[in-house]
């Protein structure tokens, strides 16, 4: 315990002497240092904070108590973090930062960002008069100017660094692992960050370093526009990383102490970052909530899916249920036959045995309409070619070819390959409906695209020639292809809504000889778990 204490006081330490190396009046890092260490880590190591802070900040005033005097020198030891330590516990008593799914309280903290930086100013300030200058030379008088200087240093310091730190705690967070680091860097983010922020920024970084004058000022001015364009595609995570770059980018073409030209830079840096990170909150709120609503969109076909595929699954059971009934009336009436032989007449006990032949025949046909043999054994494609659906194009006087092409028909999922048969007899059943045809032709492909896998199935149902019209079948052929097939007889809408439900769409095509019937099904969303993941 006393070991991690420790270890967090001289990490904390060696961090406060690094930023304080690179930081300046009007651009106050270790102010950023502060404030995110009290936002992230735990109250119970918060004192080793205030010792780390302690060491560099007390070695100072000692140094230079000779030159201020002791009493400047025991008010600038006490360290600034203690003081915001109870802000930020008051802060986080009403208010949370993290909501759920790695969303932020932007509100909160932009406010803890400014009060921490005033009552740091404050207490600046409040020290200020107490320095003793040599040579009896009055001590600096304290004004709302010298105020908003230390103000701005601390808020711009806080600004650059807070929100970036937070934005990488959350990524940590939400993908955590040994390949957490490498995917930041190779993320969408990071890309954009290097092309779209740092370029632009060395680019105008080297065109002020090189300029003279007014145009100075307009190109540092100019440097929160690559923020602009970050956050409009990254939301708040872009206007952090984005503002990081910029102001390192102001202070770096700094090129005296306290150059006021740079000071108006930065402040308007500070009000660009500050309504960027409210915007890009925003932005990034409205995403999360539109992906949460596209979720639930999937999660819901996701449980229409396994709806459909268990009412098949009960279907089965009711096919096979069927076949053992009518295996056991025919067993039991050719055992019934065996024993009433000798009394029965020759041509009654053929009819008996007809009759038993007829109703066993008329249960197969109706547990191969629930749920057909040729599915259960050989699978779809089979059906479709040879099966119970080219018997009821036979049905209905028409010939019948079908066409399978494509990769990867047979690695759908089983609940898609159900779909599609039953799409297909509906498909079917309204192609007849509409008309009399001679001619059907049924091509299914599937495909592998994009990481999913789909099929696409094509009805074409023609007329024939005039001579072949003595042929076709009656216009209520159709109703008997439906009753073989077990469809349902839908209308196109409802075909296209249960070809939605897996995630496709349904073409209606009038031809100048028929019609034709274009639908797409995609795979199950079954195998795929679905995840609210969204930072915002």
């Amino acid at each position: 315990m006393w070991g991690r204490q420790l270890a967090i006081a001289a990490a904390y330490a060696a961090c406060y002497v690094l930023l304080r190396s690179v930081s300046a009046s009007h651009w106050n890092l270790p102010a950023g240092l502060r404030l995110a260490c009290l936002l992230l880590v735990p109250a119970r190591y918060w004192p080793a904070l205030i010792v780390g802070e302690f060491i560099p900040v007390g070695y100072q005033a000692w140094s230079c108590q000779d030159q201020f005097g002791w009493h400047w020198a025991l008010l600038t030891a006490i360290p600034p973090i203690a003081p915001l330590a109870m802000l930020v516990a008051w802060c986080q008593r009403r208010s949370r930062l993290f909501h759920g799914n790695h969303q932020i309280n932007m509100i909160m903290l932009l406010g803890v960002t400014m009060l921490a930086a005033l009552l740091t100013a404050i207490c600046s300030a409040a020290i200020l008069p107490t320095v003793q200058m040599a040579g009896h030379v009055a001590a600096p008088v304290v004004t709302a100017q010298v105020v908003f200087g230390y103000f701005l240093g601390n808020y711009l310091g806080a600004l650059t660094l807070v929100p970036a730190v937070l934005a990488l705690y959350l990524w940590v967070t939400e993908s955590p692992g040994a390949n957490s680091e490498a995917t930041l860097w190779q993320s969408h983010l990071a890309r954009d960050g290097v092309i779209g922020v740092l370029v632009p920024l060395l680019t105008l970084m080297g065109l002020v370093l090189s300029s003279h004058g007014d145009s100075m000022q307009v190109l540092r001015i100019a440097m929160f526009l690559p923020v602009v364009w970050l956050t409009s595609r990254h939301g708040w995570q872009g206007a952090a990383l984005g503002g990081m770059l910029a102001s390192i980018a102001v202070a770096t073409t700094s090129t005296m102490v306290r150059d006021p030209e740079v000071i108006q830079a930065q402040a308007l840096m500070a009000f660009a970052i500050t309504t960027l990170l409210m915007l890009g909150s925003r932005i990034a709120h409205q995403t999360h909530s539109a992906q949460s609503s596209q979720v639930d969109t999937l999660r819901g076909f996701q449980l229409a899916q396994q709806g459909l595929y268990l009412e098949e699954l009960r279907l089965r059971q009711a096919a096979d249920a069927l076949e053992n009934i009518g295996q056991n009336i025919r067993e039991n009436h050719n055992r019934l036959l065996d024993r009433l032989r000798h009394v029965l007449p020759a041509n009654e006990e053929r009819a008996y045995s007809r009759q038993a032949a007829l109703t066993q025949h008329e249960m197969h046909r109706l547990a191969n309409a629930l749920y057909p043999r040729g599915w259960r054994e050989r699978g779809v494609p089979a059906t479709l070619r040879d099966g119970p659906f080219a018997q009821a194009v036979g049905m209905a006087g028409a010939t019948y070819r079908c066409e399978l092409s494509g990769r990867g028909l047979s690695q759908l999922a089983p609940d898609v390959h159900m779909a599609l048969y039953r799409l297909a007899c509906e498909v079917l059943v309204y192609v007849l409906s509409r008309g009399q045809s001679q001619h059907i032709r049924l091509q299914v492909r599937g495909g592998h695209t994009g990481g999913q896998r789909w099929v696409v199935m094509r009805l074409v149902g023609r007329r024939g020639a005039p001579a072949d019209e003595p042929t076709a079948a009656s216009p209520e052929a159709w109703k008997q292809a439906m009753t073989l097939l077990g469809a349902s007889g839908l209308g196109i809408a409802s075909i296209r809504d249960r070809a939605q439900i897996y995630g496709g769409y349904v073409h209606l095509r009038d031809l100048s000889d028929g019609m034709s019937i274009t639908l797409l099904l995609r795979d199950s969303l079954r195998a795929f778990p679905l995840h609210r993941g969204a930072s915002a």
